[in-house]
């Protein structure tokens, strides 16, 4: 390709590339900001250079004249500088320091305020002589008093008492947002300039309730409104309005909190052909402005989001997540802890309406909290409490979630983990309904001041108030965060803290490291206690040695020993001998439930389910007019037709033992029975065994 068509080639694909105008679309309400702006910086004292003295050197000769003088007050003195005897007493003056540039500038403002105003009322009254304004008590004169008597202080309240007369405002469908604008500045600024109507701002209220109207109307909806509501609030956002004196930020953010109360109702209350219209542009715009807010944003932002349906909930997640980095902001600056658990609360409110399970506002809320990690002006510690306890409030977030999101924002080797008090509030907030006694355990977590004894306290009233189900949800919310020396912990103390018949298996259990299998153990016991029989004569004994036999890192030995059915010396045997009948009987039961446990566990090999079993019955065998449970000689049975429900042979050592054992305890014809029955069992076996083969 040569130079020149590669330059018109390049000439044309710029031509199809650059856009067709070079012109942009500025709102009007953005000029007339833009403008007041303008007019507000431009009115300043500027002192150019020149041979006449300016104020600065006039203020000075005049206050050297007055010293000279010494006339108290007076520009000019009658006598002379000589006459000491009309000097006047010095001991009464009293110095007075010159003002700023800044007062002299308001006090000058005011003056043309005051002669603005005076002007005004004047000109009504001499251009309109109606009936009406021919009352002097019409326009602010009280009873008996003349145009003549009116001093300054008087005329200021002139403006608020007529715009107290002014009609409800209106607007068509010509009307544009610049003008609905400059309506507001306006009549926002005739309420500030008094101090009557600042506090109540009347002008202002009505401009509210007509903007309220015309939004349910549908007059405006989409940009217009996003335009009228950015216009205003720039315009509040000027340093002094155009009135004499600044206006306080908290009374703009009432302003701007009367302003959005007005939209919220106002689009709430759109109805098109029978059903809500939905502004997806407008409410946005709403949320973001509600974010800015530093009074009684979480109420109006609870407010505007109870008022959208939830099938458009998923149309504002702009305006949510603005809200929600507010919060995150606010939480960073939160000095009390009190007061950042409260505003949690608060916010998990409206948050509640949200299918949060796989909202991508979740992963933006952690991200933004990563992101002030190494901040020096907020504290990401309180930033990341006000978020996992946010989060812990809202239904629709699963646990493993919010401990996948703990994870993260504590990993880091110069980040502090949660603290244990945090976890507790955190597992308290979560299951606050299904829990008693919340004020009890609220008091434990503010009386313990040891961080390290939180778990302690806080798992300990919830064993004495029966809630053992959350002593093991809080231990299963620790596993899920990695706190598995925590639980170590807090089994071994409620081991410390209860004496019963359960303990030597949750002490296995916590040699074996399976600290949530003691607790799982010791609160089967407590729960056996509410009834009138005993731990070992209640299926809860049977649960916890099954929960026992599962464990893989338990060893299966111990659990003889823990029961206390190991092979007895001489000496055991003849206090065996002379035992009550209870004890007797309490043993066999241990037994009987040993070998049921043994029998069913998936965890205990053939072999080695068969030797303890086994062991077991020797148990029993050996104690005198003791007769071998039916049970147990089912847990045998089912042991040793393992291998034949597998397929296999049978192990012919176990099938034997059994019948012989069968004929001692039920005689010959039952273990006849049960031979023939084993035997056709296993015929079958070698049957399908051999087919199997000739296929292959």
């Amino acid at each position: 390709m040569t130079p020149a068509l590669a330059s018109q080639c390049r000439r044309a694909a710029h031509r199809h590339i650059r856009p067709q105008t070079d012109s942009i679309w500025i709102p009007e309400a953005l000029l007339a900001t833009a403008f007041e702006r303008y007019c507000v910086t431009s009115r300043t004292i500027a002192r150019y250079g020149s041979s006449v003295p300016g104020p600065m050197e006039s203020r000075k000769r005049t206050g050297k004249r007055r010293m000279g003088e010494v006339s108290l007050g007076q520009s000019h003195s009658a006598s002379p500088l000589w006459g000491l005897e009309n000097l006047a007493d010095l001991t009464q003056w009293q110095w007075k320091p010159p003002l700023s540039s800044d007062a002299r500038l308001r006090q000058h403002q005011a003056e043309n305020t005051q002669k603005w105003s005076l002007a005004r009322v004047l000109r009504n009254l001499l251009l309109e002589p109606t009936s009406e304004l021919s009352n002097a008590t019409d326009v602010g004169l009280a009873p008996g008093v003349t145009l003549d008597g009116i001093g300054i202080y008087d005329m200021t309240h002139t403006p608020d008492i007529m715009a107290q007369s002014m009609p409800n405002i209106t607007w068509n469908a010509q009307s544009i947002p610049s003008e609905v604008i400059n309506i507001g500045l306006d009549l926002l600024r005739q309420d500030l300039s008094s101090d009557i109507t600042t506090k109540t701002r009347p002008n202002f209220a009505k401009f509210c309730n007509g903007w309220r109207d015309s939004l349910s109307s549908g007059l405006f909806f989409g940009e217009p409104i996003r335009s009228v509501l950015d216009g205003i609030h720039c315009g509040l956002d000027m340093p002094q309005l155009g009135i004499a004196e600044p206006v306080e930020r908290t009374l703009i953010d009432k302003i701007k909190l009367d302003l959005l109360q007005a939209t919220v109702v106002g689009l709430s209350s759109h109805v098109d052909h029978g059903r809500n219209h939905f502004d997806p542009i407008a409410w946005n715009s709403v949320l973001e402005r509600i974010s800015e807010l530093q009074i009684n944003s979480i109420r109006i932002f609870t407010e505007a989001v109870a008022h959208i349906p939830e099938c458009h909930l998923d149309g504002i997640s702009a305006g949510v997540l603005a809200n929600l980095r507010a919060y995150l902001m606010a939480s960073g600056c939160v000095t009390k802890r009190s007061s950042l658990i409260r505003q949690a609360g608060k916010m998990a409110q409206p948050l509640r309406r949200f299918d949060m399970a796989n909202h991508r506002i979740l992963q933006n809320g952690t991200q933004y909290v990563l992101m002030h990690r190494g901040s020096k002006n907020l504290d990401y510690n309180r930033m990341r409490l006000g978020w996992v306890q946010l989060l812990a409030r809202l239904p629709s977030i699963d646990e493993n979630y919010l401990a996948k999101v703990c994870s993260i924002l504590e990993a880091g080797k110069e980040l502090r983990p949660l603290s244990n008090r945090s976890i507790c509030e955190m597992y308290l907030a979560r299951h606050r309904s299904s829990m008693k006694n919340t004020d009890k355990l609220h008091e434990t977590l503010q009386n313990c001041r040891d961080d390290s004894k939180q778990f302690g306290f806080f798992n300990l009233t919830l064993w004495r108030t029966g809630q053992f189900d959350h002593v093991k949800g809080l231990c299963g919310l620790l596993d899920k965060l990695g706190r598995t020396q925590d639980i170590m912990l807090l089994a071994k103390g409620l081991r410390n803290l209860v004496k019963n018949d359960a303990v030597p298996l949750a002490s296995l259990a916590i040699a074996g490291g399976q600290p949530t299998v003691a607790i799982d153990i010791l609160s089967l016991y407590e729960r056996s206690t509410a009834g009138p029989s005993g731990f070992w004569e209640t299926n809860f004994s049977t649960e916890a040695l099954e929960i026992l036999t599962r464990s893989q890192t338990v060893r299966q030995n111990k659990i003889l020993s823990a029961l206390r059915l190991k092979r007895l010396s001489m000496r055991r045997r003849r206090r065996r001998m002379v035992s009550t009948s209870r004890r007797l009987r309490l043993e066999i039961l241990k037994t009987t439930k040993a070998t049921m446990a043994f029998a069913i566990s998936p965890t205990i090999s053939s072999r080695t389910s068969f030797r303890l079993i086994w062991q077991c019955i020797n148990y029993l065998r050996k104690s005198p007019n003791t007769a071998i449970p039916t049970i147990a000689l089912r847990a045998l049975l089912h042991n040793i037709t393992r291998d034949l429900a597998e397929g296999g042979p049978g192990k012919t050592t176990r099938l034997r033992s059994f019948l012989h054992l069968v004929h001692q305890q039920a005689g010959r014809d039952k273990m006849v029975q049960i031979g023939l029955a084993i035997k056709r069992w296993r015929e079958i076996n070698k049957r399908l065994c051999r087919e199997g083969r000739m296929r292959r």
